[in-house]
């Protein structure tokens, strides 16, 4: 796949218009294995999200635009992004995406790769890559893109992106909304808020290392789903993490080594004493076989943790 929009993925990756609303459960596909959302119109609006989006800005936006030529500040307000065990990974973008960044970014994957014009119910999208590459589905998130993707910006306001032919035409269908499974006991959980600005999510089979005994991967192994939410709550940057146990006794036994790294970083002597009051204020609560880890952060610490 063109490396420029490689580019761009990573950039709406590492963030974290008319679809300022937070997904829930029911936005996304019964079969999700993983998702991302990022409203980068909330963190623009908000006074907690300005802060965190000018250092991202000053970081990575400015010099990704002027590489690409686009202007992301104007023109992107939204990301989602997932993958369904079916059809592979999509990504949503949108804002008020000009045309001249459309021909800008179908000019750049002409540069790099094959691009092949293709319609759908009188709608254009494009495959960029080779027929060898298609249909690929990687076990990463994002991977699906890397060799070969199905795009098209034939609804107005929005780029899809696909690995998969069949999830490209199935959005075009649906004018780029994602069809969600509605509710059902095994749904990807989600958490939300009246501010959000990422929220993301995954079914964690598979993501441990079956040769590493360290206490992640242990974790990993004893946790059936994993979700993230940042947000702002009166000025605030609101972090909340959620880990689904595969019971309530091992969710007490990962809360205790959580809270036990907790207490061992409160007697380092190479954290500032800022970061160790965070720490230390972060709580770990269990609720059957849910654990959940909330933190509360003052915006200019997470710039300066950023920064540093």
């Amino acid at each position: 796949m063109n490396k420029s929009f490689m580019v761009v993925l990573a950039l709406m990756a590492a963030l974290t218009s008319g679809a300022n609303a937070a997904v829930s459960a029911n936005d996304l596909p019964g079969n999700t294995v993983w998702y991302m959302h990022a409203d980068l119109q909330a963190m623009r609006d908000t006074e907690s999200g300005r802060q965190i989006y000018a250092w991202f800005e000053d970081e990575v936006i400015e010099e990704v635009s002027e590489e690409l030529g686009i202007d992301l500040n104007k023109e992107i307000n939204v990301v989602t992004a997932f993958s369904d065990s079916r059809n592979g990974a999509a990504m949503i973008i949108e804002g008020p995406i000009s045309k001249a960044t459309e021909e800008k970014m179908l000019e750049m994957a002409m540069d790099k790769t094959e691009v092949d014009t293709r319609q759908h119910k009188g709608m254009s999208y494009y495959f960029m890559g080779d027929d060898e590459s298609a249909e690929s589905q990687g076990d990463e998130p994002f991977e699906d893109f890397e060799e070969a993707s199905y795009s098209s910006f034939a609804i107005k306001g929005k780029i899809i992106i696909a690995g998969r032919e069949e999830q490209l035409k199935e959005l075009l269908d649906n004018k780029g909304r994602i069809v969600g499974g509605g509710e059902f006991d095994d749904a990807l959980f989600v958490i939300s808020a009246d501010k959000s600005f990422v929220q993301a999510g995954v079914r964690t089979d598979g993501l441990s290392d079956d040769d590493d005994d360290g206490w992640e991967s242990n974790i990993l192994r004893n946790t059936e789903q994993a979700a993230l939410l940042v947000s702002e709550v009166s000025g605030m940057i609101a972090v909340e993490a959620q880990l689904v146990s595969t019971d309530p006794k091992m969710a007490q036994g990962i809360a205790g080594i959580i809270n036990g790294l907790i207490a061992l970083q409160s007697f380092s002597t190479d954290i500032p004493a800022d970061v160790k009051a965070l720490i230390a204020n972060t709580k770990v609560e269990v609720e059957g076989n849910v654990l959940s880890i909330n933190a509360v952060i003052d915006p200019d610490l997470v710039v300066s943790i950023l920064n540093h």
